[in-house]
C-alpha cells in the first residue's frame, strides 16, 4: 500500500531551517517523504540525533503527527518554526553535552 502522506510536501521554511542547522555544523537527513507523521529532519549534533518537526509560525501538527509523536519511544520531538529555534536548538545540545545534563536515558 503506498502512503499517502508521502508526497514531499514541505513547509515554506524548510529550507531555511535545514540551511541553518547546516550552518552550525549538524548532520540533516530530510525524512518529510516518510510520511506516517514522521518528523521532517533526522539531525546529528554533539554525538545526538534528534527528530525535528518543521512547522511555520501558525502551522499545526496533523493528527498522524500528534500520533506518531504519542507512540514514539525516543527522545521527545522538537518542533522548529525559525531559523533562530534551530539554532537555539544545538546551542541547547551543545551545552547539556559539554556539562553532562543528559538524563541516564537521553532524554532532555
Amino acid at each position: 500500500m503506498r502512503n499517502p502522506a508521502a508526497q514531499g510536501r514541505t513547509d515554506s521554511n524548510h529550507t531555511e531551517i535545514v540551511r541553518a542547522y547546516e550552518e552550525m555544523f549538524c548532520s540533516v537527513v530530510e525524512l518529510h517523504k516518510v510520511g506516517f507523521g514522521c518528523p521532517d529532519l533526522m539531525v546529528g549534533c554533539a554525538g545526538r540525533t534528534e527528530l525535528v518537526e518543521v512547522k511555520t509560525e501558525h502551522g499545526q501538527l496533523e493528527p498522524s503527527q500528534i500520533r506518531f509523536q504519542n507512540d514514539w519511544r525516543g527522545s521527545k520531538v522538537v518542533i522548529v518554526r525559525t531559523a533562530i529555534d534551530a539554532q537555539n536548538h544545538v546551542l541547547n545540545i551543545r551545552e547539556k553535552q559539554a556539562t553532562g545534563k543528559w538524563g541516564t536515558n537521553g532524554k532532555k
